[in-house]
This record gives C-alpha cells, sequence and structure tokens, in this order.
C-alpha cells in the first residue's frame, strides 16, 4: 500500500517522498527529509486509512460520486424540466471523471485539476465553453455536494466550496438602435423561414427568451385577452406577457395559416417539436449587417428600450421575469435620461418659483 522513494534534485538535495496508494482515490503522499521520517509518516497514515480516522466514517468510505450524482438527479428531476435539462448535462460531465472515486477522497486539488477540462475541451456543437459556462457546471457540482452535507450526511464538508471560479467578462451590452432593429425585422420578413419574423417580432415585444417563445403552445396563448404563459421558465417559475396589438394579429394569423397539426405556436416540419431558427436566425444577423449580435441580444434591446424609456428596476424585473433586482442592474446607466425628466419636473414644480424669483 505504501512505498518511499528517493528524489536527487538538480541542487543535490535529497528527499525521500512517501506515497500511499488507496483504491478509488488519489495517491497520498508527503516529502521528507530523511528516509526515517517517511517510514514514520507513512506507517501513521496506512494505520490510519485502515480505521477509517483518515477517510471518515465506514459510511461514507463506501459512497462513490456515481452514487451522489443518481440521487441528486433522482432528487432535481421533478422540481424544473427545462433548468434540470442543464443540470443533467453538467452533473454527469463530473460523474463521468469522478464516478470511481469514493466521495471521502475527492479533494479540492482533484476537482481544480478537473475543472481546467472545461475550458479545454469542446462541446458537441464543436465550441469551447466560456468561463461564465464553466462556473455553472461547479455550482452544479457544488450543489450536489452540499445535498450529500447537509441533508444526506455523506460527508463533512464541501470540497467546492475551497474551489475558485474562472474570471467572467462583464456581461454583455449590446442592444439594438431602433433603425437596427427595422433592418433586422425587414431581412426575417424576406426569410425562407416561415417561422424567423413572428419569433423574432415576439421576442422584441416581449423580452421573451427564444427558448420559452419556442417551446411556447397554444394552450398558453389567449388571442382574446392578448396574453402569453410561459410554462416552466428558467427561474422556474410560470410568467404571462401581455401580447401587442401587432404581434397579436401576427399570431391570429399563424393559427389560420399553419399547414401542420401541432400543439406548439411556431411547430416544426413533423409538428412534435418546436421549429429550428438558427440558421436563418443566423443568415438574417449577417444579411442586415448586425455585429455581436445572437438572438439573447433581442433580450437586451427589450430592456434597455424598456429603462431608456422611463420603465423603473421592478417593472423591468418582472417583464423580463427575473427573481432578482440583480440582474436588471446591468441597464441602470440608462436610465439618466429618463431620471433627469423626473428630476426636471421635480425641479420645475418645488424650485421654479423660488429660484426665477432671484
Amino acid at each position: 500500500m505504501a512505498y518511499i522513494e528517493k528524489r536527487v534534485h538538480s541542487s543535490g538535495k535529497v528527499t525521500y517522498r512517501a506515497r500511499i496508494r488507496v483504491i478509488g482515490s488519489p495517491d497520498i503522499s508527503e516529502s521528507f527529509p530523511t528516509r526515517r521520517a517517511a517510514k514514520e509518516w507513512s506507517d501513521k497514515m496506512e494505520a490510519e486509512v485502515r480505521q477509517g480516522r483518515y477517510f471518515g466514517s465506514e459510511e461514507r468510505k463506501e459512497r462513490t460520486f456515481a452514487e451522489l450524482a443518481d440521487r441528486y438527479l433522482l432528487q432535481e428531476n421533478p422540481s424544473n424540466s427545462k433548468s434540470f435539462h442543464k443540470c443533467k448535462i453538467q452533473i454527469l460531465w463530473w460523474k463521468d471523471r469522478l464516478k470511481g472515486y469514493y466521495l471521502c477522497r475527492i479533494t479540492p486539488s482533484m476537482i481544480s485539476q478537473v475543472k481546467e477540462e472545461l475550458l479545454k475541451e469542446k462541446t458537441p456543437q464543436g465550441n469551447f465553453r466560456s468561463q461564465s459556462t464553466a462556473n455553472r457546471y461547479i455550482a452544479t457540482l457544488s450543489c450536489a455536494f452540499s445535498l450529500a452535507v447537509k441533508e444526506w450526511g455523506w460527508l463533512k464538508e464541501n470540497p467546492v466550496s475551497k474551489i475558485s471560479r474562472f474570471k467572467e467578462g462583464k456581461a454583455r451590452e449590446r442592444f439594438l438602435s431602433k433603425e437596427e432593429i427595422e433592418k433586422l425585422l425587414e431581412v426575417c420578413k424576406e426569410s425562407k423561414s416561415p417561422h424567423l419574423y413572428p419569433v423574432t417580432l415576439f421576442a422584441l415585444s416581449s423580452g421573451a427568451r427564444r427558448g420559452e417563445i419556442l417551446g411556447l403552445k397554444w394552450q398558453d396563448v389567449d388571442l382574446d385577452r392578448k396574453v402569453a404563459t410561459f410554462r416552466n421558465t428558467k427561474n422556474g417559475e410560470h410568467r404571462s406577457v401581455p401580447l401587442s396589438d401587432v404581434l397579436a394579429e401576427r399570431l391570429w394569423k399563424e393559427r389560420r395559416l399553419r399547414n401542420v397539426i401541432s400543439e406548439y405556436v411556431f411547430p416544426g416540419g413533423d409538428g412534435l417539436k418546436p421549429a429550428d431558427i438558427r440558421e436563418a436566425w443566423e443568415n438574417a444577423v449577417e444579411r442586415a449587417g448586425l455585429s455581436e449580435v445572437c438572438f439573447h441580444t433581442l433580450r437586451h434591446t427589450v430592456a434597455s428600450h424598456l429603462t431608456m424609456g422611463g420603465a423603473s428596476a421592478i417593472e423591468v424585473g418582472a417583464i423580463l421575469g427575473h427573481k432578482t433586482l440583480a440582474m436588471v442592474k446591468r441597464y441602470s446607466h440608462l436610465s439618466v435620461t429618463a431620471t433627469a425628466k423626473v428630476l426636471s419636473r421635480m425641479n420645475q414644480e418645488v424650485l421654479g418659483k423660488v429660484v426665477n424669483g432671484t
């Protein structure tokens, strides 16, 4: 189980590294100036490993990461189908790399080494993960370990709590001007995709996410009341949004002209799943001559124009479905013009006579 290796460094210094190999865990090792010190340490550590003191109780020694991952997915599954899909991808990624290890033998240094792979490997789509995406993977792993510590009693502490996150860049602040919106909608109208224009119009009218729009079903659209309800949104809640007259009219047209029977408002060719507009969208953005624009930019556009129009952070958050006001703070700098108008009106009404009379 244990062995001692003599090491001669370039400086001529001699040290002895004691290493203990334990099934289901990384090696335990330590360096010492003498063979005797290395032998004493290895004997002590071997005794603790055999008695279970080093790794905790016998029950904790027998739990593997594969068990943790499976139980975590089983517990999270009923809560939110959309967020669960991402959660499953993330936790299975970790399971693929840690499944053979006992929980008590997974150290922060081990996780730190594995997390570097998140940025080095390509996704199935052929892209590298961003730092923010990698941090979501780490956050999911931390949630799983927290449950194992707090609720299941499988561990004494969460090893991910000692792991640093990747540094993230600033959130995108790009939004479309009125002229860019007009150009984009014109190009979308000319697209071969029958759904690109109404989906883009929907996004610009409501600030809804692409997944929310494409996943919308007719049973959740009330054209008489002009209201649409998104089920199981990204934050796990339902959200209703009003439909503008232009958008409601377009949806009436979609219902009349649909050539496939489907529960989806914007169905794919077989009607069994939502339409795929990715390629059509990318072509439209290119034809419109827009740079640094993705579909999520439309959501930023709505929030930005709402803020510049005088909407409060609470109102913007309610429309976009943000759970916390922190998500809306990125638009606060755009409210200066609207705030200036309110402040000017107050100054005129309260201070106007006094100032003008001096």
